[in-house]
């Protein structure tokens, strides 16, 4: 008796809340998770923006979730790694549905197969263009490089340490590539500082010479955000023992290795000098 050949059956499962939309999801996600983290930033509502309807769904095939996303507030679609076949049943779906996209954000695979997708081959606003490294710090404290002998010294930042934090806040925005908010930069530095997780980096000296934090989590991982040093403090460094030190408070704290995002897309990284391991390269593409 000749068996019957499997065939796909794909359809798109919507979920009425955010929280239920995460706990239907988060195996699958898990699978991923460096790549997938900033799901976990929506469940926070950072990624969401505002109380405004949005939409949670997966593409499920024969019962089984095969990609997520989440279309935002400023109706920009989030993506998780996924197959391309389910990927081209969301744009069909989307298109049905008549969503009007402003972008895609995701892991690379994903994000620009549905831009190519969702604009028939028509190329993106490359002004809206955002392209970053994802890195995950090593398993084993043995495979960090780059150590040395000085006495590093992490200090929360506090109200006291506030005006020099939200200027340094400023300054991070305006040298990202391409530049960020800066009213967005201080509104997470000063949400970090409430939540105790951003520091100044102080030298043998005593002397505040950068600043990073801890700016959300998954459930295995603390993403470090806001790494910056100022100009006259640069070429020392800094900013790697300055990560190291937080991957090392994060191990013994909560237990978990760290995510690090890089807009440096050239040989030579920061992060893979001291060790850290590239996972994947995330894109965000802007359509009008």
């Amino acid at each position: 008796m000749k068996s019957k050949k499997c065939v796909e059956k794909m359809k798109v499962q919507k979920y009425c809340t955010l929280v239920g939309f995460m706990e239907k999801t988060e195996n699958f996600l898990l699978k991923n998770e460096v790549s997938n983290n900033l799901f976990w930033e929506a469940l926070q509502g950072s990624v969401l923006h505002s109380s405004k309807p949005t939409w949670f769904g997966t593409i499920m095939n024969n019962g089984k979730i095969e990609l997520c996303g989440i279309r935002t507030s400023l109706n920009y679609l989030l993506l998780s790694y996924g197959k391309k076949s389910s990927i081209d049943h969301l744009v069909k779906y989307a298109k049905v549905k008549k969503w009007k996209l402003n972008g895609v954000s995701g892991p690379e695979d994903s994000s620009l197969f549905f831009a190519n997708q969702w604009l028939n081959g028509k190329s993106d606003k490359e002004e809206g263009r955002k392209d970053f490294l994802i890195f995950e710090s090593p398993r084993r404290t043995s495979k960090w490089k780059g150590k040395v002998k000085e006495k590093n010294i992490l200090k929360i930042v506090g109200a006291n340490e506030w005006p020099r934090a939200r200027l340094w806040a400023l300054q991070f925005a305006i040298e990202s590539t391409p530049k960020l908010s800066g009213s967005a930069v201080v509104a997470m530095a000063k949400e970090m500082k409430k939540k105790k997780s951003l520091f100044f980096f102080l030298n043998d000296q005593m002397k505040s010479c950068g600043m990073a934090g801890y700016g959300r989590e998954t459930p295995s991982f603390n993403v470090i955000n806001l790494v910056y040093v100022p100009k006259e403090m640069r070429n020392q460094k800094i900013a790697q023992r300055l990560i190291l030190e937080l991957t090392q408070l994060s191990r013994v704290g909560k237990k978990k290795r760290c995510i690090l995002f890089s807009d440096y897309l050239k040989s030579g990284n920061l992060y893979e000098s001291i060790g850290f391991k590239l996972i994947s390269k995330y894109c965000e593409r802007k359509f009008k």
